[in-house]
């Protein structure tokens, strides 16, 4: 069997319909390449074995032989994927712990592509060729899901999704084939981003192509008390010309003392509160972090004392 890096999506910035497509639930959970012969190997987006975390998912033994599958490990609550229910399984480290939260919270991998089958590539087919193949080739079971999907109808999809309180479909076009280790323009992220404004209080010193500017703002909102709370980093949607003019601006702001203690590694500069920017997100964590943020502009028109805490949780 070969090794395959898993296919990636692209963001879309609204739901379509189109006959060309298919639109199935986007999976909030672990994406796990699952290589089922002798033994099974459930691997992760960074190679990191599974199946010793979720040993549930070994019936897929008796489910499938021989085959390379793709899809998502999920803990299922009231009907969707809860991601912090799974990162609670995912952090058990010994086979007491292991085996009481499998009891507690049970997984689900929700497989949506085959990548080989008997030792064939199959990544070269088209998605709906490949889906039928997965569907000749899986049986369901108490832990094995086959993702459905609907065609041409994206937009209704969508909607049913959101009002069923999930986070998002994913867009397939049906002759696409599988693009192992790509984020391609054949598969896309249809999902309902939230915004905040948020003050930065300091930055992450950049690496490699961003040596020169910065790695990640860290941001911070204000709580009753008028103190700053630390909701998160955000390293992502940032232009060439966005890097280069926040790092002129940091020049002008650097401070001494942290606001709020953070468990980061690398070297953080921290900064005077007087930029505020927007930032999309999914949801909020537990923790009250932002979970995956993305950088969206600088609001130069909102003062810092309006960033609080309640645009994000009720306090």
């Amino acid at each position: 069997m070969s090794r395959y890096k898993p296919m990636l999506a692209r963001l879309a910035s609204h739901p379509f319909s189109s006959k060309d497509w298919i639109f199935e639930i986007k999976w909030d959970g672990f994406r796990a390449i699952a290589y089922v012969n002798e033994k099974l190997s459930l691997r992760s987006r960074n190679e990191k074995e599974l199946k010793y975390n979720f040993p549930e998912i070994e019936e897929l033994e008796d489910l499938a032989h021989n085959v390379v599958l793709d899809g998502e490990i999920v803990i299922m609550k009231e009907g969707k994927a809860d991601f912090q229910a799974l990162l609670e399984r995912g952090q058990a480290d010994s086979l007491l712990g292991v085996e009481v939260q499998t009891r507690r919270l049970p997984a689900m991998y929700v497989v949506f592509d085959i990548l080989e089958k008997d030792g064939k590539p199959l990544i070269k087919l088209p998605l709906m060729e490949r889906k039928r193949i997965l569907k000749d080739s899986v049986r369901e079971g108490k832990h094995v899901l086959l993702s459905d999907f609907v065609e041409e109808k994206g937009e209704a999809y969508y909607t049913a999704a959101l009002q069923k309180g999930l986070e998002g479909v994913m867009a397939k076009r049906k002759d696409s084939p599988y693009e192992p280790g790509i984020r391609s323009g054949n598969w896309l992220k249809i999902k309902k981003l939230q915004s905040c404004d948020c003050v930065v209080f300091g930055y992450t010193k950049g690496t490699g192509v961003r040596a020169d500017t910065f790695g990640a703002l860290l941001l911070g909102l204000y709580n009753r008390e008028g103190k700053p709370v630390y909701v998160g980093k955000v390293g992502t949607g940032f232009s060439q010309e966005t890097l280069n003019t926040l790092s002129q601006k940091f020049q002008k702001l650097e401070a001494k003392l942290p606001p709020f203690k953070v468990d980061i590694l690398g070297e953080i500069r921290w900064l005077k509160p007087k930029l505020v920017c927007e930032v999309l997100y999914q949801t909020v964590t537990r923790d009250g972090r932002l979970r995956m943020p993305r950088f969206s502009g600088l609001r130069e028109d909102k003062p810092p004392s309006e960033c609080t805490l309640d645009q994000i949780v009720k306090e």
